[in-house]
């Protein structure tokens, strides 16, 4: 009976610890509200001179880059981050991305190549 006791209360302070350690990171993908911003967003890459299409960006990040997101912009900064140092880093591909948090002014995101 102890070591359920035991496995249920380390389950839950395990729980709890993970949502209060979410509450400060940027991507925040295991917090209580998740969903608390809205973003207009639009993603542009440019590969060895060349513009890809906006069919041609969602295929090489299989997500859409335009439109509405609710979800913290970290995340999609994180998604084409870790394309680009993984599978697109021979490409040297230039990313820009243009959005706005909330209909506040709108800012810029370059990928850096590191």
């Amino acid at each position: 009976m102890k070591i359920r006791l035991l496995i249920g209360i380390l389950f839950l302070l395990l729980q709890v610890g993970s949502i209060a350690y979410a509450r400060f990171i940027p991507e925040r993908f295991f917090c209580w509200a998740p969903y608390d911003s809205h973003i207009k967003f639009e993603v542009f890459v440019t590969i060895n001179g060349k513009k890809l299409t906006p069919e041609e960006t969602y295929a090489r990040y299989k997500y859409k880059m335009n439109g509405w997101e609710q979800r913290s912009i970290d995340n999609i900064f994180s998604l084409i981050s870790q394309y680009e140092r993984t599978y697109g880093k021979d490409d040297h591909a230039q990313v820009l991305m243009i959005y706005s948090i909330n209909g506040h002014e709108e800012k810029e995101w370059r990928y850096k190549n590191e």
